[in-house]
């Protein structure tokens, strides 16, 4: 009995060891995660330091190069590189150059006229043509729409005038004048039709062209008319200094208005005579006084526009200033920059503001904020380079001086002082709380200080062979880089003692750059490389090679280079695996500006001589989470292919394919239906449905599969069925046509084809 209670008892006890060995087990394992959505298969991205994607964020892009502007309904029309630009879009002819155009006064249709004397009457916005004249031999300097819209008039170097009838199409009369004409002005008399023609004879002429007679004509210029307007019945004449007023209905000169300035732009605004100048100075007639301003001083004014009560002035510097007028007094409303030429230099300053150079002796201040701009005469040529330090902001120019700014907000900031030292072009500097350093093709390094007592520098040395590219200070301050055209790179302390030379480089190097972290200095040259030295040794530790020239550089990070090339690429490299990581192309030139801002947000700005100004932001962490999506849906694409193939289901799998652009899995799709015994029947059906998907994509596939062995008879079989069906659409043949090409040469050399199926090519 005893020995049978102590059996129950250990078999109890062994039960419970092994119910608390189980719960221990069960603890152990995780609990089974339910398999989450799309939007929530994307695992949060850590934050890192590493960069791989950049996104542009905001352009000043150029959209006037000096020849027509026109501003109707606060819509700006531009002929920018032989192409219409407005409102984000552009109207051009295709491989025909437009070099003229007019918009009517409503903006509703625009004339356009290109180099082979085509002009072309559109609709807007699309620019749906409505007809196109011939008139050759006119070539038309001026183009103005009468006040109804009714009638164009055409003016040019050939002594004649045209006038177009654009809403039947025909031409309403025409011509002979004497001289080259410059200048149509639409007088607007009611009942009337009249045109006034200013030609290279210094005299104005005034036509009736309902009755087809010369009105009068208004003599006594020295050269010829720059400017004409109207108001009621005066004429209003600019020439040299002096403007010219005329009572039409008496054909007599009321008053002579005289200036010291050569006028070059003229316009009637609230009634008032406003003159521009060759100097930039802005003249008003008011009453019997003349007040002058001088905030676009240095800049000649060539052309005014009034639209929609506003004032609008066209400068030298091919910028867009809108204007008011309040009391007489002139003020900038707005800046828009036409054409920046080269873009030089960039840099980020406080305030989210930016300072850019040009090929210009005018700086920049833009606002990143809004985009607003602020210029100031800032050197007599060209300023290659500037910097920003102790509220200062500091510029070298071609004019072999440095001058210093000081920087009051965004408003145009004071001359402090100007050092001349230099011999040579001013061609880059750099400076920090203690000093500024300048280098010159003078192949001298000067360092200056803050105290403005004198215009010499403090320090100088002879840097190099030859012309210096760059100065770039070390994040502590102690060191200076130099680098230059003789292959080589300095390294200089404070007293402008070179401490080390490196060599390597077998092209002049262009710019350079101290790690903001490590003992390195980057540099990049015209042999295509860009090369990493320890400044410790001097060793070159690191060479990344590209395809063109390296012009730019920045440090990213720790182990990532941002670099700006000769034919506009950017391109962000990986120092440790010496790859380029990622290539963007916004530009379409050399690149010499790049300039990097290090915020919770790391932004970059980009210039080059294509007159574009790029801002860009790392968008690495959202393009990997698209990255992460796209992975997943095309994962759920290719199981549907597999899922309809093992259906048995091929024409819809190989359509799938082709959608999404899986090449391997189209070739394999379609293999498996050249299996079938109805396979042409199949690959037609095939071929019609991605003909409607994208036919642009299946010549290129074509061209594609015929240089592969192994594809050649898929190539064949798709392009015969695609010509039985007469897929290249006549409509289509434009934007087909390179790829129309590749097909042509393909076929002479392989297919033997019937005459058909050329009709269809």
């Amino acid at each position: 009995m005893v020995k049978l209670l102590v059996k129950r008892k250990l078999l109890k006890h062994r039960k419970i060891e092994r119910l608390l060995l189980g719960k221990k087990a069960l603890q152990k394992i995780k609990p089974i995660e339910q398999t989450p959505s799309v939007q929530t298969t994307i695992k949060e991205i850590s934050k890192s330091n590493i960069i791989t994607h950049i996104t542009p964020i905001k352009y000043i892009k150029p959209f006037y190069q000096g020849s027509r502007i026109q501003i109707v309904k606060d819509i700006v029309y531009s002929c920018y590189k032989f192409q219409v630009l407005f409102q984000e879009e552009k109207l051009k002819h295709e491989s025909e150059d437009i070099a003229n155009f007019s918009v009517d006064n409503h903006g509703e249709y625009i004339a356009t006229f290109t180099t082979n004397y085509m002009v072309r009457y559109c609709k807007l916005p699309n620019a749906e043509i409505l007809f196109t004249h011939k008139c050759d031999p006119l070539y038309p300097i001026d183009m103005q729409f009468s006040p109804e819209d009714v009638f164009l008039a055409l003016g040019g170097s050939n002594t004649h005038v045209r006038i177009l009838n654009v809403k039947k199409n025909q031409i309403a009369s025409e011509f002979r004048v004497p001289g080259s004409v410059h200048k149509l002005l639409w007088i607007p008399i009611m009942k009337k039709l009249q045109l006034a023609v200013a030609c290279d004879d210094r005299k104005v002429t005034l036509y009736d062209l309902a009755q087809n007679r010369i009105i009068c004509t208004f003599k006594g210029y020295p050269s010829k008319v720059t400017c004409l307007t109207f108001d009621q019945h005066i004429l209003y004449t600019s020439c040299n200094n002096f403007v010219k007023i005329w009572d039409t209905s008496v054909q007599k000169v009321m008053n002579t208005i005289e200036t010291e300035h050569q006028i070059y732009a003229m316009c009637l605004y609230q009634n008032q005579v406003v003159m521009g100048s060759d100097q930039g100075i802005i003249i008003i007639k008011q009453g019997g006084n003349i007040i002058q301003d001088q905030q676009l001083e240095g800049q000649e004014i060539l052309k005014f526009m009034v639209d929609n009560n506003k004032l609008y002035a066209v400068t030298s510097e091919l910028h867009l200033y809108t204007l008011s007028l309040i009391q007489g007094k002139i003020s900038i409303e707005q800046c828009q920059l036409g054409y920046n030429h080269e873009i030089l230099d960039v840099k980020f300053i406080p305030n989210n503001q930016l300072l850019l150079a040009t090929n210009s002796p005018f700086m920049k201040l833009i606002n990143l904020d809004n985009m607003e701009v602020i210029l100031w005469k800032a050197h007599f040529s060209i300023i290659f380079c500037c910097a920003f330090s102790n509220n200062y902001i500091i510029t070298g120019s071609k004019d072999n001086s440095v001058c210093i700014f000081k920087y009051e907000g965004f408003k145009i900031p004071t001359e402090v002082f100007k050092y001349t030292g230099h011999q040579d072009d001013v061609m880059s500097l750099d400076a920090c709380e203690q000093f500024i350093v300048s280098v010159s093709n003078d192949k001298t390094i000067k360092i200056w200080d803050y105290k403005f007592a004198s215009d010499q520098s403090i320090r100088t040395a002879i840097g190099h062979e030859k012309d210096i590219n760059c100065v770039r200070l070390s994040p502590n301050k102690k060191l200076i880089a130099t680098s230059s055209q003789d292959r080589s790179i300095k390294i200089w302390n404070e007293t402008l003692m070179c401490t080390m030379v490196l060599t390597g480089h077998k092209r002049g190097v262009w710019d350079v750059q101290f790690s903001p972290i490590e003992k390195l200095i980057a540099s990049a040259s015209g042999d295509m490389t860009i090369r990493v030295w320890n400044l410790v040794d001097g060793t070159n530790i690191k060479t990344l090679t590209g395809t063109t020239q390296m012009l730019k550089l920045q440090w990213i990070g720790q182990s990532e280079i941002l670099s700006g090339d000769a034919v506009g690429n950017i391109k962000i490299w990986n120092l440790k695996k010496q790859i380029c990581v990622n290539t963007f192309t916004e530009h379409d030139g050399k690149i010499y500006a790049l300039e990097i801002k290090k915020n919770q947000k790391i932004q970059i700005a980009s210039g080059a001589n294509d007159s574009l100004l790029v801002i860009w932001q790392d968008s690495t962490e959202q393009q990997t989470q698209e990255n992460q999506v796209k992975l997943h849906q095309n994962q759920l694409k290719l199981q549907e292919i597999d899922n309809l193939i093992r259906d048995q289901q091929y024409l819809q799998a190989a359509i799938l394919a082709f959608q999404n652009n899986f090449t391997k899995n189209f070739i394999d799709v379609v293999q498996e239906i050249i299996k079938g015994d109805d396979y042409l029947n199949v690959i037609a059906e095939l071929v019609k449905a991605i003909i409607l998907i994208d036919q642009v994509r299946l010549l290129n596939m074509l061209i594609q599969f015929n240089m592969s062995k192994k594809t050649t008879q898929i190539s064949q079989l798709l392009l015969y069925q695609a010509l039985r069906c007469n897929f290249i659409k006549r409509e289509n043949k434009q934007e087909l046509i390179s790829q129309l090409k590749q097909l042509k040469i393909m076929i002479e050399q392989i297919f033997t084809i019937n005459k058909l199926s050329q009709q269809s090519i």
